[in-house]
């Protein structure tokens, strides 16, 4: 929704001049694997169901890991069904599960001690396919893709390079490079260099998004003498699974007690706690905003034992796919996107 574009200085700057006052929406979205399947679903049916592309929806898309790439993707027109097609095709690729005991070994080993659980090989061949050599400049809308800096230990944001804030750094950075590093999930996928710097999961400090996006927005976007006088945030979470612990929690958990979960609760409690800080600075901000967080489904026990960020089994997708059918059903039908969407 980037309108009326200028150039200034060689690069693209939004007129404020010639337009009304206008809400600058955000769409944020979750990290979690290939849960991801879930909210990238739910943006399949809103642009089948309103004959839209979600890039034309939004002026900002924010995406941590699994969320970045979906975001990426959007944010250069491409249909939500060409994503939700990359993880359904891709997905026992990018995570595969071993077929004999000597393999599962070898992964538990390298999870431990190695370079991760798997390899980046597929991912970066998926990736390589999907987005060719496009960089962050070229993106429709502006981006916020949170990763983390491990060589000088700072959170790292990936941005779409613009005027408002004099942010140019990143306009040459693929997008390739920058999906690789916003994912790069501890204990299960290999640390990502770009230039001398050596990146990891942005879901360490930002699994949900939404603040990033907020206060990039009130920097530049909204408020007095700016473009927009008010905001709305989309908040899509990935599904997750925080009563999968009940019983198996004890005082003394060694690394194998933590096995797949070792990372769930950092991502589960800060998606939490930006879901509760976002609904709580959104009631004080300056210039009127709306947020609303997309509810996940509850969970059966057995949708819990089925559902983790690396479990491509097939009755696993098709279980993400169908919460995902569900959810956006119920969004449509119930009008709660007629805030954050035009219809």
């Amino acid at each position: 929704m980037i309108q009326d574009e200028q150039k200034v200085n060689g690069h693209e700057r939004s007129s404020s001049t010639s337009s009304p006052k206008k809400t600058f929406k955000i769409l944020s979205i979750d990290g979690g694997g290939i849960k991801g399947l879930y909210p990238a679903r739910i943006l399949q049916h809103i642009e089948e169901r309103f004959q839209t592309r979600i890039a034309d929806q939004f002026d900002m898309i924010c995406g941590t890991s699994t969320g970045g790439l979906i975001a990426l993707g959007l944010s250069i027109g491409k249909p939500a069904s060409n994503i939700v097609k990359l993880y359904q095709e891709k997905g026992q690729l990018i995570f595969p599960e071993p077929k004999n005991r000597f393999r599962r070994v070898i992964q538990k080993v390298n999870q431990l001690v190695g370079k991760g659980k798997y390899d980046k090989d597929e991912l970066e061949k998926a990736l390589h396919d999907f987005f060719g050599n496009k960089t962050l400049s070229e993106a429709k809308t502006y981006l916020n893709i949170p990763s983390y800096n491990l060589t000088i230990g700072q959170p790292r944001v990936f941005k779409k390079p613009h005027v408002e804030g004099g942010l140019f750094k990143d306009e040459t950075i693929t997008m390739v490079d920058a999906a690789l590093a916003t994912s790069a999930a501890p204990s299960y996928l290999p640390i990502h260099q770009i230039n001398s710097a050596l990146y990891c999961d942005g879901g360490m400090w930002a699994n949900n998004p939404s603040l990033t996006g907020l206060i990039e927005a009130l920097d530049y976007f909204v408020g007095e003498d700016k473009e927009y006088d008010s905001y709305s945030i989309l908040s899509l979470p990935t599904i997750s699974n925080p009563t999968g612990w009940a019983g198996k929690a004890s005082k003394n958990m060694s690394l194998k007690d933590w096995g797949g979960k070792i990372l769930d609760p950092s991502m589960e409690g800060q998606s939490y706690f930006t879901d509760f800080m976002t609904r709580k600075i959104v009631k004080h901000t300056k210039a009127p905003g709306q947020y609303y967080r997309v509810s996940q489904p509850n969970l059966s026990a057995e949708h819990i034992s089925m559902i983790a960020l690396d479990n491509t089994s097939e009755s696993a997708l098709k279980l993400l796919t169908e919460f995902g059918d569900q959810t956006a059903a119920d969004l449509i039908s119930k009008g709660q996107l007629n805030n954050y969407i035009t219809i």
